[in-house]
């Protein structure tokens, strides 16, 4: 996009339809005139709001294409991974915010990255429920291919505890509880998330409700009426996971976990919210693999019996001796959760 001159910008601008009607009539009839350097009016729309930094630092690099898929158009740059990028936009039609997750480029040829990435994209469309982020839309547009998801505003748990020190023991139960919830869905669907972690689970803003996200390492076990299925694109051997919270046999195998995998990660998650550091830290993944097999953590000083037999039955070594379902341990742990905690989303 060229960027030699003010009306060559606000060319730009309305071609890509980087500003909603309103903004560009009123940026052609009354801001516009007022600008005859670029950057300068660029800063402008910046304080107002209508462009964000990371819009103009695009625009500036002449990348203005790479801020439209179809109808969105990307806000804010939220994070990457391995196979893909997460971006803010907004959806031009719907009038909405949402989260747009793009898989690289140059691994849309890669076999096993763009498998994974349609097997992410299969198991997020097919989750509905309050405490797990909620998929809306999987058209590729051209080459570039991606799924948009509900923009969930809050901090993530991690970050939370971070910040602020471990939570009383009434908002990490509800936490807990909620993750619970959202994961019992998810294992009704045959869905095993495989990175259960804090950072996986976050409080929406100015509510109490608590959402599971990044399904990135899900593996579908079985779909309804079949039998448990094999995951084609977890190498025998490969290390599943983050070394945190990952369980005993998951470490091992990651490709014959079941939900109990998921508990025992929701457990160390919960021990994260309680004290302020995960089960095990410090060493290598492998160090901290072979203390999830054979070490107990520190005790938490001060946790009352029940929680605490709550907490070392979800970190049970063998996955027989966990609370067999999510919804389970939803139950068990209920009692010490705030009264009335919401679930619902906004």
């Amino acid at each position: 996009m060229p960027l030699g001159s003010v009306a060559s910008f606000v060319d730009g601008l309305r071609n890509k339809r980087l500003l909603r009607p309103m903004q560009l009539d009123e940026l052609t009839r009354i801001v516009q005139p007022r600008f005859s350097d670029t950057t300068d009016l660029a800063k402008e729309l910046v304080r107002r709001g209508w462009l964000t930094v990371y819009q103009v630092n695009q625009l500036f690099q002449e990348n203005g294409q790479e801020l439209v898929l179809g109808p969105y158009r990307l806000i804010d740059f939220l994070g990457k991974g391995g196979v893909s990028q997460v971006f803010k936009a907004w959806h031009t039609q719907r009038n909405q915010v949402v989260a747009v997750k793009v898989i690289y480029a140059d691994l849309v040829s890669n076999t096993e990255a763009f498998g994974r990435f349609q097997r992410e994209l299969r198991v997020v469309t097919r989750l509905a429920h309050p405490n797990v982020v909620q998929a809306i839309d999987d058209n590729p547009v051209g080459n570039a291919h991606f799924y948009a998801m509900e923009f969930v505003e809050g901090s993530d748990m991690g970050k939370l505890v971070q910040y602020g020190g471990p939570l009383p023991v009434d908002q990490a139960c509800d936490a807990v509880r909620q993750a619970a919830l959202g994961l019992q869905h998810a294992h009704e669907l045959g869905l095993v998330h495989r990175d259960i972690k804090p950072n996986n689970l976050v409080r929406i803003a100015d509510t109490s409700v608590v959402t599971i996200l990044d399904f990135g390492l899900a593996r579908l076990r079985f779909a309804p009426g079949q039998t448990a299925t094999g995951d084609m694109l977890t190498a025998e051997g490969a290390m599943i996971g983050t070394a945190d919270y990952v369980s005993p046999e998951q470490a091992r195998d990651a490709r014959q976990v079941d939900i109990r995998a998921d508990i025992y990660s929701l457990g160390c998650t919960f021990y994260y919210l309680l004290s302020g550091q995960p089960p095990f830290p410090g060493g290598s993944f492998v160090q901290k693999a072979f203390k999830h097999q054979t070490a107990q953590p520190t005790p938490i000083a001060g946790l009352r019996p029940e929680v605490a037999a709550i907490l070392t039955k979800m970190m049970a070594k063998q996955p027989e001796a966990r609370y067999q379902t999510p919804s389970e341990l939803a139950h068990a742990i209920g009692p010490f959760c705030p009264p009335a905690a919401g679930t619902k989303k906004p």
